[in-house]
């Protein structure tokens, strides 16, 4: 249940309380039994207090089970009561499974319920072994591994056949990240702040595109370079933010299906954490979302599912047709918003000087840009360890002191040279693309590819184009050598099949594969085979049903000589298998005097082997169902094996 992190820490402690206190009772040996009536009411009384504080419906259910179950393992515990322990236990997971549709929890699962089985046949098994004379032979616990892959197979079954159930979303959360301790997206950029970043590997995206012979590298990854989250327009103080002024860009559509009309295309598989905002890449952009309403704009040109819409079993899956483009387009902005987009705030006079000695003289704002970008690139060294974040003006010691900083420092630094000479100029968030993964054929963009760049006003081209001051960085999590990335790399691609194929399993994907199952029985029946083919598939048809007969005949004592003899009765032959070197059965010895001999020779099993006689007789000799001299053959075959 912690796994999940479905479950606040303070929750945990509240289910785990009772159960620690269960095992202390367990470890010291003491007896509770005659307090039992106590450990009831206050199980009751728990529930009760519970019900006045209202702490909700599933915290009730998962306190007060936890609660009984505490009080279960406390007291003396009889067959009635552990089957009451399993069976609340069963419940507890239950409430976990729902919580979760990650592929470790699958491994947990199936060991949970391969130790269930084993539960439940070691207490079915001593109810009944009981009953039968001499020492109860042991469960036969070979089969838990059948029982459990069995119970995998039909839960596919039932997984692929029934209706699709569809989850709920959850909107975006606001996570700040400049001033924190973990790398991932931001609608804010603020740099104060104290000690390094940390690189986050939680997997934001994979961008999958069509399978083509060409390099999809090569073709893909120039377009998908910048993945635009958030416009940050307004600059209060030092800390920049969303603004309402600002447009949804132009060149978005969406029609519930992407349009074929551009040159490229990709799907876009968005983790349940990151499904309210859709980074997307530059240029024109028709947009596909599978069985769901249309986006909504957000705040600074951010686009957003629409709220309250549940998503496709978690995943988030959006089709993208780019054309890509340099150039934003746009009116040059006026009045009100260009005085924002203009606004210096509180600034720093180390960026307006540092801006006229790297790039002096009247100039363009595309010359501009470029000279302030290389300078800034050529200049200063990029590194997560935030030198400057506890200055009094990180913006300053960075431009003067510690020369070095994350990607943060260098689109505010640009981004207020900019509009320190009169160019619009803005922050914007979103990610690098990230590595490109072979195994699954995807891109792969987690939160340490969470970047800020600036968007400037052009009026020569008509919009906004883009400047990235920041230094290229290497991922190493996913670099191309090293046993550590493959690792990695192989990782994810298990995590995406995963993703695509299961939790992300739909309607759509069962309608679509009913239809290739339709057309390859279709094509099979079109398929006539040739004469010889036929007559094998004859044959072998003969053949079995051959081998059916001669085996139900054996088994109903068709092939039996004399009954007497311990190799005439089949179900004899596994301890017959485990006796062979030495203690075979004699010439002319009969069933039953082969097991008294064995009696007496190993007095520990004499009185099974008894009854093993009197069974042999039984069915030798009376044509007794053989079921029950079959598992206490294969027993005590078992036993005489060790």
């Amino acid at each position: 249940m912690a796994a999940t992190g479905a479950h606040a820490p303070q929750a945990l402690a509240t289910m785990a309380l009772p159960l620690l206190a269960a095992a202390l009772v367990e470890a010291a040996g003491w007896s509770l039994g005659p307090w039992h009536r106590w450990l009831e009411a206050g199980a009751l009384a728990a529930f009760l207090l519970q019900l006045l504080l209202r702490v909700g419906f599933l915290p009730l259910v998962l306190n007060t089970l936890c609660v009984l179950c505490a009080v279960r393992l406390a007291l003396p515990r009889g067959f009635p009561e552990r089957r009451q322990l399993l069976l609340m236990g069963f419940l507890l997971f239950l409430s976990t499974a729902v919580t979760t549709a990650q592929l470790d929890f699958l491994l947990g699962t199936i060991a949970w319920l391969a130790g269930s089985a084993a539960l439940l046949l070691q207490l079915n098994w001593e109810r009944s072994a009981r009953l039968g004379p001499g020492a109860p032979p042991a469960p036969p616990r070979a089969r838990i591994l059948g029982w459990t892959l069995g119970a995998l197979v039909l839960g596919a079954g039932f997984f692929v056949l029934l209706p699709r159930l569809p989850g709920q979303t959850s909107r975006l959360p606001r996570f700040r990240v400049g001033s924190g301790a973990s790398a991932g997206l931001s609608d804010v950029l603020d740099l104060h702040g104290s000690g390094p970043i940390q690189n986050s590997r939680t997997v934001v995206l994979r961008i999958q595109p069509p399978d083509e012979p060409s390099d999809p590298q090569a073709r893909y990854r120039p377009p998908l370079a910048l993945l635009r989250a958030f416009g940050l327009e307004q600059l209060h103080g030092r800390r920049w933010g969303t603004s309402l002024l600002e447009p949804l860009r132009p060149g978005l559509r969406w029609t519930g299906r992407a349009a074929g009309l551009h040159p490229l295309g990709a799907d876009f598989f968005l983790e349940p954490g990151f499904q309210g905002v859709i980074p997307l890449p530059y240029g024109a952009v028709d947009l596909g979302l599978a069985g769901e309403a249309p986006l909504r704009p957000g705040a600074g040109g951010s686009l957003l599912r629409a709220s309250g819409l549940p998503p496709a079993q978690g995943v988030t899956t959006v089709r993208v047709a780019l054309t890509p483009a340099q150039v934003i387009p746009e009116a040059p902005p006026r009045g009100r918003r260009l005085d924002q987009l203009t606004d210096t705030g509180l600034g720093t006079p180390s960026a307006q000087a540092w801006s006229l000695r790297a790039a002096p003289g009247e100039l363009a704002p595309r010359d501009l840009a470029e000279r302030l970008t290389v300078a800034l690139r050529s200049q200063y060294r990029y590194t997560l360890d935030n030198p400057s974040g506890t200055a009094p003006d990180p913006l300053q010691d960075f431009l003067e002191h510690s020369r070095a900083g994350h990607c943060e420092y260098f689109a505010s630094a640009l981004a207020l040279m900019l509009r320190y000479r009169g160019v619009p100029a803005r922050v914007a968030t979103g990610y690098r693309l990230g590595p490109w993964i072979p195994g699954g054929r995807y891109f792969l963009v987690t939160q340490a590819e969470a970047h800020s760049w600036v968007e400037y006003y052009d009026p020569v081209s008509g919009g906004w184009r883009v400047a990235d001051p920041t230094p290229a960085t290497a991922d190493v999590a996913f670099a191309s050598g090293g046993l550590g990335a493959a690792v990695a790399r192989w990782s994810d691609t298990v995590q995406f099949f995963w993703d695509r194929n299961v939790v992300r399993f739909s309607d759509q994907d069962q309608l679509s594969g009913a239809g290739w199952a339709a057309e390859r029985a279709e094509a099979m029946v079109r398929r006539r085979p040739g004469p010889r083919a036929e007559g094998l598939a004859g044959l072998a048809l003969l053949a079995g049903l051959g081998w059916l007969g001669w085996r139900t005949w054996r088994r109903r004592g068709g092939s039996r000589g004399p009954a007497d003899r311990p190799g005439a009765i089949p179900e004899l032959r596994p301890l017959l298998r485990a006796t062979r070197r030495d203690l075979p059965p004699l010439a002319h010895e009969t069933a039953r005097a082969w097991l008294e001999r064995l009696a007496r020779l190993r007095p520990q099993r004499a009185l099974m082997l008894r009854v093993l006689a009197r069974e042999a007789d039984a069915v030798g000799y009376d044509h007794k169902p053989a079921d029950g001299l079959r598992r206490l053959v294969r027993d005590e075959a078992r036993l005489w094996r060790k």
